[in-house]
């Protein structure tokens, strides 16, 4: 319904541009004709105005005061009308009653002011929240001078916060290690056999003593700027680890270093522009490297983005250049208008498909046969076949609409109220980090979608929708004023470089970085199944402890420093199966922490948790663990404390955050589960299991959730079921924990 509102609202005498100042407030010294008409008076009569711009009201606030003020006693008495300003989104009769213009009389010799009492209309319904403008007008012996727009935004009181379910996985905050106080940690990696973490801090390596995670301490630090200039992304796999290295000028071909964790042999190798990321396939024989391309300064060089697959299945100490190969997009320079009518973005001064495309980050599939590439910057991802060695397809992520109920966003930092509404603009998704899982032989990538400008001394995209060289299309936008206001949308960040649909040089659409969420989409096709929608603001604005910092950066206590400026902005993501189930968790960048899913049925997850390490004082210091970067999960085989872990690297603080998963699957339930009746073998099992006895049996996962049953059987054929812990149960309610390998 705002969409059309904002969109379709002719009902009023049109604002024009000149009418909102710099600052976005109502421009007075503009004939008041062009509101709507009144009657001129001399500039020596009584001036009135609102008292403030905007105020704020609950949905259950039964009604709101506005106050009209008068800077001196009129000398007869005087009056000016309150009217609604059509082009809000909230819809008078469903959301407030005001049916009629009124009138307010200024006494003379008095220098009351006056006040207008709007009814605001409640319902039990989960909706946006939603706004509406009040102007002056036709003023009798008054002038109208100063606010003479005011906004009153009403915040609904029925928005349902996702309850979660810390039952599940059972997340504890451990402790927090600084790593180093001048420098940064931004990406980590676990190696089981010396149970150490390795983590990037700017041109360093450091070796962190993880045996006990409560009794953290620096083994080693290796200095590697006879490399190049600054280490980008660590992996580990197999008693190995790679670091990549951006040269010592960035648009050359940067370096990966492969050595074993005794940091004993190893070898550097050549790979492509920028190095920005890399990570092992799942059996270990292949790494890959996300080379980014960016250009220099000037955009005088604009390196091609690639993506180099090392083969290490020799070891470290027999890698060579010749293991070394390095994908390029060549074959799609000829297909730039293909892409870009299927949403790809490709927009760099002069650059070419090649030269333009810049991939951020890999995941590789289980079965070790694709890798998919983020490509941050284009809102779009590539498929590259490991077995053929080239990349097969680019595919864009699509735009998220944010007029739509489940989409919304705060969008200003102006406010000292949280206003979670619609907007008619589109979120490029832009993730950062993906993640690869399969479900039913369907494979799914999942995307933190942070959103990421373009930003060079020659060349910049970010732009506010009231600057000089951003125009919206009026044909479209028939309420500009009003979305220039920065109670609205005149502060966040948009891009000039997509949205002119037809090249007029007039925007036809918005487009802002990020989509403050997380996706799943299908792998092969790029097709969405599911998006959080506004749930990360949802959550955070009702967290009892974050709630008061919401939306806040990593260097500051702001509340809503970063409404303007993709929100939470989620960073990194991983997905891991664990007893049976697929879990995501997901970093949040900005306000910190991270987001827990379970994501076992893609097309409907369910938030578990959020966990959090940083201060919440208003407007204090911050401290704490902030600017999460990277995030590791530690399997209780290869963990120090025989239970899952999940350690982030937060490149603000330079801090490990260390989380405990305590739900001991194990001794769920064992209170209520029998340790006679019925004999079920082998146990652990795979593909089938046999009973003592023949009877009705039902198979249930850690969850509660029915997987499988059988009636008078001897045995049952598990081969359906995940690897993890089930509960078995007869007709006479004796249950048995099974374990499937």
């Amino acid at each position: 319904m705002l969409a059309a509102l904002l969109l379709g609202a002719a009902s009023y005498a049109q604002i024009t541009l000149d009418t909102i100042n710099q600052e976005g407030r109502i421009n007075t010294s503009v004939d008041n004709a062009d509101w709507g008409g009144g009657v001129h008076t001399p500039e020596g009569n009584p001036s009135v105005s609102f008292s403030a711009d905007f105020t704020s009201v609950a949905e259950d606030g039964a009604s709101v005061d506005v106050e009209v003020t008068i800077n001196q006693a009129p000398v007869t008495n005087g009056s000016v009308d309150v009217n609604i300003l059509a082009g809000g989104s909230a819809v008078e009769g469903v959301d407030f009653s005001f049916l009629a213009a009124e009138t307010l009389v200024f006494p003379s010799g008095s220098t009351a002011s006056q006040t207008v009492t709007i009814p605001i209309l409640n319902d039990n319904d989960d909706n946006s929240d939603v706004f509406f403008l009040l102007q002056l007008e036709n003023e009798v012996d008054l002038q109208i001078s100063g606010d003479n727009v005011f906004g009153v935004y009403i915040l609904d009181d029925d928005t349902v916060v996702p309850a979660g379910d810390n039952t599940q996985l059972d997340i504890n905050y451990l402790t927090s290690y600084l790593v180093d106080g001048s420098g940064t940690a931004e990406i980590s990696a676990y190696d089981p056999i010396t149970q150490q973490i390795i983590v990037t801090n700017g041109d360093k390596i450091e070796f962190i003593d993880f045996s006990d995670p409560l009794n953290m301490s620096t083994n080693a630090t290796v200095d590697l700027t006879g490399i190049g200039d600054g280490v980008q992304s660590v992996s580990v796999s197999n008693g190995i680890y790679a670091v990549a290295i951006a040269a010592n000028e960035a648009t050359d071909n940067g370096f990966v270093l492969i050595a074993d964790v005794e940091n004993t042999v190893g070898d550097i190798v050549e790979v492509g522009s920028l190095p920005d990321m890399l990570t092992f396939s799942p059996d270990g024989n292949s790494l890959l490297v996300a080379n980014e391309g960016e250009p220099n300064d000037d955009y005088s060089i604009d390196p091609e983005g690639s993506v180099s697959v090392i083969d290490v299945s020799a070891g470290a100490g027999n890698i060579s250049q010749a293991d070394v190969t390095t994908l390029d997009f060549n074959a799609f320079d000829s297909q730039q208008a293909a892409l870009e009518a299927a949403g790809v973005r490709i927009y760099g001064p002069g650059a070419s498909v090649s030269q333009d495309l810049e991939p951020e980050y890999i995941t590789v599939s289980s079965d070790n046969l694709f890798a998919y590439v983020a490509l941050q910057e284009n809102n779009a991802y590539a498929i590259v076949d490991l077995t053929t060695l080239e990349i097969t397809d680019v595919i864009s992520f699509g735009l998220k609409d944010h007029s739509l109920a489940e989409n919304s966003l705060d969008v200003s930092d102006e406010t000292d109220f949280i206003f979670d509404a619609t907007w008619p603009i589109y979120g490029m998704y832009m993730p950062d980090a993906i993640a690869f899982y399969e479900v039913g032989g369907t494979g799914y990538i999942v995307t933190a979608n942070e959103g990421d400008a373009r930003e060079y001394d020659t060349y910049e995209e970010e732009r506010k929708i009231d600057d000089g060289d951003y125009t919206l299309d009026g044909s479209v936008f028939s309420n500009i004023d009003i979305l220039e206001l920065e109670t609205n949308l005149a502060e966040i960040n948009v891009t000039n470089a997509s949205g002119d649909i037809d090249n007029d040089g007039e925007f036809e659409e918005i487009h802002v970085f990020g989509g403050r969420s997380f996706s799943i989409f299908e792998a092969a096709t790029g097709t969405l199944v599911y998006d959080s929608g506004n749930d990360f603001e949802v959550i955070t604005a009702n967290d009892p402890t974050y709630g008061a910092i919401f939306n806040a950066s990593n260097s500051n206590n702001n509340f809503k420093n970063r409404s303007d400026n993709k929100g939470p902005e989620p960073e990194g993501v991983i997905v891991e199966e664990i007893d049976g189930e697929f879990y995501a968790f997901v970093l949040l960048e900005r306000i910190g922490g991270m987001m827990v899913y379970n994501i076992t049925e893609p097309t409907a997850p369910v938030f578990l948790e959020y966990e959090n390490n940083r201060d919440n004082t208003p407007g204090g210091n911050e401290s704490g663990d902030l600017g999460p970067e990277g995030v590791l999960y530690i399997n209780p085989a290869d963990s120090p404390t025989d239970k899952g872990l999940i350690v982030i690297s937060n490149e603000v603080s330079a801090t490990l955050g260390v989380y405990s998963i305590d739900n001991n699957i194990l001794s769920v339930g064992d209170s209520q589960i029998t340790e006679t009746g019925f004999v079920m073998y082998p146990n652990p099992a795979t593909g089938q299991i046999f009973f003592s006895e023949p009877g009705s049996y039902k198979i249930y996962d850690i969850t509660g959730r029915r997987v499988l049953e059988a009636s008078e059987v001897a045995f049952m054929d598990i081969s359906s079921l995940r690897s993890g812990t089930y509960i078995v149960s007869n007709s006479e309610g004796v249950t048995k924990k099974l374990i499937v390998k």
